[in-house]
C-alpha cells in the first residue's frame, strides 16, 4: 500500500508541474500546400454548465485537467445552455510564417470567442472586429478567424463556444485559397438553387394567372418560402446584408414552418372526390393552420428550440400529408402520386437529417446538404403534379368534351423550364473552366449530361404542344449527318460504359455527308431510341449503322440499331417498339410513355417508317427509314496522301468495332490489321519487326479483359524487342480527363473518347504522323 500511495503521489506531482503546452492535444502539423482538414477529431472539449467561467479561470491548472479529448468527426451537444471550450495547438515546421483559417461551422452559435494562449504568462483575445476576423463565411465556414502560425512554432488557442439553439458544429483549418474557393463553390451552388426555386416561382404564378390553379397558387407559395429559408439557413443574408446571423436564422425557421403550411394546402387543392372528401379538407386546412400558432409560441418562450421545434414539424407534417394521400381519392391520380412520392422522400430525408444532428445517425454530409436538396426534390413533385393537373383530366369529368391545350402553354413551360437548365449548364461550364481534379471533373461532365438531358425534355415538351395542337413545322436545313450520329452516340457513352454496353457506330462508305432536313427532330427521335434500348440492355452491344437507300417512291438514310447478348425486361421493350409502330390515334393510354409517342408522331410528320425486324431475349434489331435528300451525292473522297501506305495495328475485344475502326483506316489508305487480344498484339508486334516490316502504329481500346490498354501499352513500351515502337493511340469509354495522365506514364501519346467519328479519328493519326518526339517518329 504504501509502495502504490508512493507511486500515487509522484504522478500526481508530475501532471502539476506540467506547463499548459502539455494538457493539449497533440498539435495539429500545418502542410506546406493548399490545405482543408477537419481537425474536430484533434481538439479537446471543456463544458461550462454555468457559463460563468472566465479566460483567467480556464487557464488554470485545475481546469486544464478537465478538457478531455473529443474523437469525434463533429461536435454534436444539442440544445443546451452550456457553455464550451475548445483547445487546440498548430505546429509550424517550416523556415516561413504560415496564414491559417480555423472555422467552425453552424450559424446558430450566438457567441464564438478566440483566444491565444501560446504564451504562459498572457493571452491575447481576437474579439469581433479584430483584422484577424475580418473574414466571414457561409454556413459550413460561419465563424473564420485568420492565424499566424511563425516559423518553426507551436501556437495553441482557445475557442469559446454557446448557442441560442442547438449547438453543433464542426472544426476546419484550412489555408486561404481552400477557404475562398470554398465560399465560391457555396455561392455557386446556392446561386442555382435560387434559379430553380425562382423560375419555378415564375412559372407556378403564370399558371395561377392563365388557368386560375388554387394547386399552382399554393405551389408559389411553397417556393417563396423555399427562397427564403435556403438564404437565410446557409448564411448567404449576413454575407449580403447588415442582418446578424441570429436574425437570418430566425428568418430561415420561421420560412420553413410556413413551408410546410403551403405544401399542405397545395395536398389539399388536388380536389378531393370520394366521400370523406370534406373531411380532409377540414382536416388539411386545421394541419396547415396549426404550424402558424406553434410557431409563433415558440419564437416567444423556447427561441433556443425553434429549430427542433421547426424540424419535428416539418416531418410531421410530411408524413401526415403522405397518408392522406396514400388514403385519399383526388380527381387527379398522377398527380397525387406525384406530390405522395414527393412528401415520402422529403420526409424520411428530413428525418435521417434531424436524427443525424442529435448523434442517432451519423450522416453529416448529407445533413449539411439536406437544406438544399429536399426542397428541390419537393418543389419537382410540385411542378411533376401541377403539369399532371395540366394534361390530364378530372376522373369525374372524362366523359365530356376537353379542349384542345392552347399551343402556347407547354411552350411557355417549356421555355420556363430552359432558364434553370440553361443556368446549371452554364455556371458547370464556368466551373469545368477552373482547377479540378479528375473526380472532380467527372462529377463536372455528369451535370452536363444530365443538363443536356433536361434541355432534351423541354424540347420534347415544346414539340408535344405543337403536335397535339397540329401546328409543329419542320425546320429544313443542311446539316452534316455523321456529326449528328456521333453526338447521339456520345451523349450515352458514360451511361453505356456503367452498364458494360459496347456502343458501334458504323457509317457506310457510300453515305453522303451533308444533308436537308429538320436535324433537330431527327436528333430526338434517335435520341429517344437510343435512350430506351440502352435502357433495356446489358453486358452487350449496341450498333447503329447508316447507310444510304433508295426504292421506287423515295431515297433518304436507313439507320440500323442492333442490340446484342443481355436484354433486360425484353416484354417492356418489345412493348416500347409496338408503340412506335402503332398509327397516331390521338388516344394515348396511361401506359404509353409520352416520350415514345413524341418519337411517333415525329416519325410520322417527316414521312419515316419503323420495322422490327427481331426481338428475342438475346437481342433486338430495328430500322428507321427516313425520306430526306442529300445536298450531294458522295462522301468528299479528299484524303490527306500522308496516312496513304501506313501500317496500323488495332487492337479491341469487340469484332464490331474492330471491323468498323478497319473500314475507316482503309478508306485513307492506310494497311490495318487487327487482333482481339493484347497478349496476341504484342506477338504480332515482334512478328512485323523480325521480318522488316513494324507497325507504323497502334489503336488500343482501354477496356479489354485479362489485358487492358493501359498494361498492353506499358509492356509495348518496356518492352526492348520492340523496336521502333509505333505510335500509341488510346480508345476509352471514361473521361479522357481521369485516364490520360494514366496513359501518358505508359507511353500512350493520344486519347480519344468514345464512340469516336472518323474524322476525330482520322485527325488524331494525323496529329500522330506529324508529331515527332526526341527518340522516335511515326
Amino acid at each position: 500500500m504504501r509502495r502504490g500511495a508512493k507511486a500515487y503521489l509522484m504522478v500526481f506531482g508530475c501532471l502539476m508541474l506540467l506547463s499548459l503546452k502539455v494538457f493539449a492535444n497533440n498539435p495539429v502539423l500545418l502542410p506546406n500546400t493548399s490545405f482543408d482538414y477537419p481537425i474536430t477529431p484533434y481538439i479537446s472539449v471543456l463544458e461550462d454548465p454555468t457559463g460563468e467561467l472566465d479566460i483567467t479561470t480556464i487557464l488554470t491548472r485545475e481546469q486544464q485537467l478537465r478538457f478531455t479529448p473529443s474523437h469525434s468527426q463533429s461536435l454534436k451537444f444539442g440544445i443546451t445552455d452550456s457553455a464550451y471550450w475548445l483547445r487546440l495547438s498548430l505546429t509550424n515546421p517550416y523556415g516561413n510564417e504560415r496564414r491559417v483559417i480555423l472555422s467552425l461551422s453552424g450559424n446558430e452559435l450566438d457567441n464564438v470567442d478566440f483566444y491565444d494562449i501560446s504564451t504562459t504568462d498572457t493571452y491575447r483575445h481576437i474579439r469581433r472586429g479584430d483584422p484577424a476576423r475580418a473574414l466571414r463565411g457561409g454556413f459550413s465556414q460561419a465563424h473564420p478567424v485568420e492565424l499566424i502560425i511563425p516559423a518553426q512554432s507551436t501556437r495553441s488557442f482557445l475557442v469559446r463556444l454557446h448557442s441560442n439553439g442547438i449547438l453543433t458544429t464542426n472544426v476546419h483549418l484550412l489555408s486561404l485559397d481552400r477557404f475562398l474557393s470554398n465560399e465560391q463553390k457555396m455561392f455557386t451552388v446556392q446561386g442555382i438553387s435560387m434559379g430553380w426555386v425562382l423560375a419555378t416561382l415564375a412559372w407556378f404564378i403564370y399558371i395561377f394567372r392563365r388557368r386560375h390553379l388554387l394547386i399552382a397558387a399554393s405551389a408559389a407559395g411553397y417556393c417563396v418560402t423555399i427562397a427564403i429559408f435556403q438564404p437565410g439557413w446557409m448564411g448567404v443574408f449576413p454575407l449580403l446584408t447588415s442582418i446578424s446571423p441570429g436574425q437570418s436564422n430566425l428568418m430561415g425557421e420561421a420560412a420553413l414552418a410556413l413551408s410546410a403550411v403551403f405544401h399542405t394546402l397545395t395536398v389539399r387543392n388536388l380536389e378531393w372526390q370520394d366521400k370523406y372528401a370534406r373531411l380532409l379538407n377540414r382536416w388539411l386546412l386545421v394541419l396547415a393552420m396549426v404550424h402558424i400558432p406553434v410557431l409563433i409560441i415558440t419564437i416567444a418562450f423556447f427561441a433556443s428550440a425553434t429549430m427542433l421545434v421547426v424540424a419535428t414539424q416539418v416531418t410531421a407534417n410530411l408524413f401526415l400529408i403522405a397518408l392522406a394521400l396514400a388514403l385519399g381519392t383526388s380527381a387527379y391520380p398522377k398527380a397525387q402520386r406525384w406530390l405522395l412520392s414527393g412528401a415520402l422522400i422529403a420526409g424520411f430525408g428530413v428525418l435521417m437529417a434531424v436524427l443525424s444532428t442529435y448523434n442517432f445517425l451519423s450522416l453529416d454530409t448529407f445533413t449539411e446538404w439536406a437544406p438544399l436538396t429536399l426542397p428541390f426534390i419537393v418543389i419537382g413533385s410540385m411542378v411533376l403534379a401541377v403539369m399532371a393537373r395540366l394534361r390530364t383530366p378530372a376522373v369525374s369529368q372524362q366523359k365530356t368534351h376537353q379542349p384542345p391545350l392552347p399551343p402556347t402553354l407547354l411552350s411557355q413551360i417549356s421555355h420556363e423550364l430552359r432558364t434553370p437548365i440553361n443556368g446549371v449548364i452554364g455556371m458547370n461550364e464556368l466551373l469545368s473552366d477552373t482547377p479540378l481534379s479528375a473526380a472532380q471533373r467527372e462529377f463536372s461532365e455528369t451535370i452536363t449530361l444530365a443538363g443536356r438531358d433536361l434541355l432534351h425534355i423541354a424540347n420534347e415538351i415544346s414539340d408535344m404542344a405543337r403536335l397535339r395542337n397540329k401546328t409543329l413545322e419542320l425546320e429544313m436545313r443542311p446539316f452534316n449527318l455523321s456529326m449528328l450520329l456521333n453526338q447521339v452516340m456520345a451523349h450515352f457513352q458514360q451511361e453505356a460504359t456503367r452498364k458494360q454496353v459496347e456502343l458501334v457506330l458504323d457509317i457506310a462508305e457510300d453515305l453522303p455527308e451533308q444533308f436537308h432536313g429538320d436535324s433537330n427532330r431527327l436528333q430526338t427521335m434517335l435520341h429517344n431510341l437510343v435512350s430506351h434500348a440502352l435502357a433495356y440492355t446489358e453486358y452487350g452491344e449496341l450498333a447503329l449503322h447508316a447507310s444510304p437507300y433508295a426504292d421506287n417512291v423515295a431515297s433518304g438514310v436507313r439507320i440500323q440499331l442492333q442490340l446484342s447478348n443481355t436484354l433486360v425486361k425484353p416484354e417492356e421493350l418489345k412493348h416500347a417498339f409496338r408503340i412506335l409502330q402503332q398509327q397516331n390515334d390521338g388516344t394515348p393510354t396511361d401506359h404509353d410513355h409520352w416520350s415514345l409517342l413524341v418519337t411517333r408522331q415525329l416519325i410520322e410528320i417527316t414521312g419515316g417508317h419503323l420495322a422490327v425486324e427481331s426481338m428475342t431475349g438475346q437481342g433486338a434489331s430495328l430500322t428507321l427509314c427516313l425520306p430526306i435528300n442529300a445536298t450531294y451525292a458522295e462522301r468528299s473522297t479528299t484524303r490527306d496522301d500522308s496516312l496513304i501506305g501506313l501500317k496500323i495495328l488495332i487492337v479491341d475485344d469487340n469484332a464490331s468495332l474492330r471491323s468498323v475502326i478497319e473500314k475507316q483506316v482503309r478508306r485513307w489508305g492506310m494497311r490495318p490489321e487487327s487482333t482481339y487480344s493484347g497478349k496476341e498484339a504484342l506477338a504480332m508486334l515482334r512478328n512485323q519487326i523480325n521480318i522488316g516490316q513494324p507497325f507504323d502504329a497502334i489503336i488500343i481500346d482501354h477496356d479489354m479483359p485479362v489485358m487492358n490498354g493501359l498494361q498492353l501499352a506499358e509492356r509495348i513500351q518496356n518492352d526492348a524487342d520492340i523496336e521502333p515502337k509505333p505510335a500509341r493511340l488510346m480508345l476509352t469509354g471514361l473521361s479522357t480527363s481521369a485516364v490520360v495522365e494514366d496513359a501518358r506514364q505508359t507511353g500512350i501519346q493520344q486519347v480519344i473518347a468514345k464512340p469516336a467519328s472518323g474524322e476525330r479519328l482520322r485527325q488524331a493519326l494525323l496529329e500522330l504522323r506529324y508529331r515527332k518526339p526526341a527518340e522516335e517518329e511515326l
